[in-house]
């Protein structure tokens, strides 16, 4: 009887073991299944916010290289009043050049005939201009062509249409994710995932993964602070983007005023600046407002109040200042001012973010419901 007792004693032993041996390997499966799900989402998340950006980018460099293109059709103006030819055009190479120099990325410029053939070219490019095919002369795309981004956009004469503008450009994609905004906001996020799964699953207690409630409400914690790091980081990449294309814009209307004052031609005394700087603010719709500056004084202005004298930051843009003269004794400072509404950036963002929230959205419901689902069963 004894010996029966001793071994129902040691059964029952042996059965603990086994049972407390099991209890622990689901518990390690959970919480192995709980890391990898908190991870997966935050990679998810970044992915959806790396595309985003990118999408933004794109706009706000189509945006650059449109005002660009406008700059040489307006070039051309009067010529195509006239209704000459577009090879007659011989202040084509000046502007090229200059749009170039504000605008590195810009690879070519490229004039066509309606029918397809190219006129006028400039800077040459490696490869030659004769192997690349035409795009629609009829409406302002962006396609792909060579390696390279391309901008078409018509050329009408007062006869109807004439030709095509092209302009082909660089984009760098790395180089927009890896700005200063974007990798602390990766790193943010890798901090954030590494905190997770180690203070919050590795030493988890089995009662842990017994509470649903509990597990989903750390789920949604940890992945809500991870979508406002990343949603800050892509506000603060816009707000960069902005200030640079408002930056290549002053830079732009500069350099064609700094012509005329390296021939001694003050800006002042230039007849249609108003139209000029005018043209500018109306040429893209993400300006918000252009202003030539003599020391503080405006000079032109366009998207401001214009019985404003004394000029000073406005709030709510993101703005950007270029010199055209050099600070010298009596002479004055002349300077461009070009700014982005705040809200038209965000709106930028907002706009190519729908789509990614909707996912994440998604995403987050999906995970929700495999997290509660990781639960360790009670022993009968």
């Amino acid at each position: 009887m004894a010996g029966g007792m001793a071994g129902g004693m040691a059964g029952g032993m042996a059965s603990d073991d086994f049972d407390a041996v099991f209890d622990g390997e689901a518990v390690s499966r959970a919480r192995l299944r709980a890391a990898l799900l908190f991870v997966m989402t935050l990679v998810v998340i970044l992915g959806l916010a790396a595309v985003t950006w990118l999408q933004v980018s794109e706009r706000f460099d189509t945006s650059r290289i449109r005002t660009e293109g406008e700059t040489v059709r307006n070039a051309m103006t009067g010529m195509l009043s006239m209704g000459l030819p577009l090879q007659d055009f011989i202040g084509f190479e000046a502007v090229a050049a200059r749009v170039v120099q504000s605008n590195p990325s810009i690879r070519t410029i490229i004039v066509r005939d309606r029918g397809g053939a190219v006129v006028l070219a400039s800077p040459q490019p490696p490869g030659g201009v004769a192997s690349l095919p035409a795009a629609l002369a009829n409406a302002t795309a962006v396609d792909r062509v060579d390696g390279a981004s391309r901008l078409t956009m018509p050329i009408v004469n007062r006869f109807g249409p004439a030709g095509a503008l092209e302009l082909i450009y660089e984009r760098s994609p790395l180089g927009d994710l890896t700005r200063n905004a974007a990798l602390a906001g990766l790193a943010a996020v890798i901090l954030l995932a590494v905190g997770v799964v180690v203070h919050g699953l590795a030493i988890a207690n089995p009662e842990f993964f017994q509470s649903r409630l509990e597990l989903v409400a750390g789920y949604a914690v940890a992945t809500t602070i991870g979508i406002a790091l990343t949603a800050s980081a892509l506000a603060g990449l816009a707000a960069e983007k902005a200030e640079e294309t408002a930056g290549a814009y002053a830079y732009s209307l500069g350099a064609r005023l700094g012509e005329a004052v390296s021939l001694g031609i003050s800006p002042d005394d230039l007849s249609g600046l108003d139209e000029v700087v005018r043209e500018y603010q109306e040429s893209n719709s993400v300006i918000g407002y252009v202003a030539l500056l003599e020391g503080n004084r405006i000079a032109a202005v366009a998207g401001l109040d214009p019985a404003e004298v004394r000029w000073q930051h406005p709030s709510g843009y993101f703005d950007a200042l270029h010199e055209v003269r050099p600070r010298r004794l009596y002479t004055p400072q002349y300077r461009v001012a070009v700014g982005i509404r705040w809200a038209v950036a965000m709106r930028q963002l907002y706009e190519a973010a729908t789509v990614p929230a909707a996912i994440t959205i998604v995403l987050l419901v999906v995970g929700s419901v495999l997290m509660a689902r990781l639960r360790v069963r009670e022993r009968e």
